[in-house]
């Protein structure tokens, strides 16, 4: 069962937020058929039906700023900088599209994750999130095409070269 938005703001209330970011509690779940590559946590889910909401109901301002702290506390290895990289990139997505109340910094927020993702490049060639990744170097390629989809479409300047695929 999915959490609640209550569950979700008492978690932020009391600096939880990086763990709910990593999958380790209020998980957001919707089938693998949809939602595949959101593993270990639904990161849209939980930026739609709890973020969101938190946003307009307490501020703006409070809910942007716990995201962006623990996007870059969960940055110490690499399923952290995995998840970190999607919530991200599903948020930009948002809001461009016009679908998100918040807008998280575009600049220094991805020059963090980039400098993440190059110091955990190692280890995102070696996680496994789910049987079979390690085969495909699943965790490494996802992170990367969303990290050249946003500086393509987006603008999103993560002030690194790109590795190559």
């Amino acid at each position: 069962m999915n959490p609640t938005e209550q569950d979700i703001y008492v978690g932020i209330k009391s600096g939880q937020l990086a763990s709910i970011l990593r999958g380790e509690q209020c998980v957001f779940v919707t089938p693998s058929s949809i939602n595949d590559d959101m593993r270990p946590t639904d990161h849209d889910e939980l930026l739609t039906k709890a973020l969101y909401p938190l946003a307009i109901a307490h501020g703006k301002d409070f809910i942007q700023t716990e995201l962006e702290q623990a996007l870059r506390d969960i940055c110490g290895d690499a399923l952290g900088v995995f998840c970190a990289h999607q919530c991200f990139y599903i948020e930009i997505v948002k809001e461009n599209g016009g679908r998100s109340p918040l807008s998280l910094n575009r600049d220094s927020l991805p020059k963090y994750l980039a400098s993440s993702f190059m110091r955990q490049s190692p280890a995102l060639h070696l996680l496994e999130l789910r049987q079979g990744d390690l085969a495909i170097d699943r965790s490494y390629k996802v992170t990367v095409a969303g990290m050249r989809i946003l500086a393509r479409d987006y603008g999103v300047d993560w002030g690194i070269i790109l590795p190559a695929l």
